[in-house]
């Protein structure tokens, strides 16, 4: 399923927004998310991640204002957070 498939009053799975579960973007609840956003806190499916975060005014945003100081993209998979987190540490989003 994808964004825009679902009415924005769709009811939302239990597992919308989580790791592996359905996309948290609203009307998407496409499987698995894989993408965590660490705006919003929350986990996205391939195309919703790419929809957001390459849309100019958000990847400007994230460069100029976020990027600098967090030293990493909006969006990261499960292992490319994991690589950046030093051994032994788990890491919580």
């Amino acid at each position: 399923m994808a964004y825009g498939d679902l009415p924005h009053d769709a009811p939302c799975k239990p597992n919308k927004g989580k790791e592996d579960g359905a996309c948290n973007r609203q009307s998407c609840q496409a499987e698995p998310a894989r993408w965590y956003n660490h705006g919003s806190l929350s986990w996205y499916c391939d195309d919703c991640r790419k929809d957001i975060q390459f849309d100019s005014f958000n990847l400007r945003d994230w460069q100029l204002n976020w990027r600098p100081r967090l030293g990493h993209p909006m969006f990261e998979t499960r292992q490319q957070m994991d690589a950046r987190t030093p051994t032994g540490e788990t890491h919580h989003g």
